[in-house]
């Protein structure tokens, strides 16, 4: 965090671009991917085995979306079900450190379309 602005908001949410959210839209598989605005930050749970890329948090890569925020790139972040963290870790704690509360979100549902 040294040499880190901070962007300067007196916003709680900053809505992603609606683009990324039709992205998630599959007629094949309606309901595999469920976008959900303003889900507050504090709901989101956060383990290691749950996450796709379980990469440590990168601090470089984080004030870089802090200090560079572009709205046109700030994608929802993925969870469960269960709202457990998939992907994104880096605009969460980049979404905390602006005094984000609510965040959007794509909801994997998947796991009902895979074949047991």
């Amino acid at each position: 965090m040294v040499g880190e602005r901070k962007m300067k908001t007196k916003k709680d949410y900053i809505p992603s671009p609606e683009h990324f959210k039709n992205l998630t839209i599959f007629r094949e598989y309606p309901g595999a991917f469920i976008p959900k605005d303003k889900v507050p930050i504090d709901k989101i749970k956060i383990s290691k085995k749950h996450l796709d890329f379980p990469n440590p948090v990168d601090e470089e890569e984080v004030s870089y979306i802090v200090n560079d925020f572009c709205l046109e790139g700030w994608e929802p972040i993925m969870i469960d079900k269960d709202y457990f963290l998939t992907d994104g870790q880096h605009r969460l704690e980049a979404a905390k450190r602006i005094g984000l509360k609510y965040i959007d979100v794509i909801i994997d549902n998947t796991e009902q379309f895979i074949q047991k």
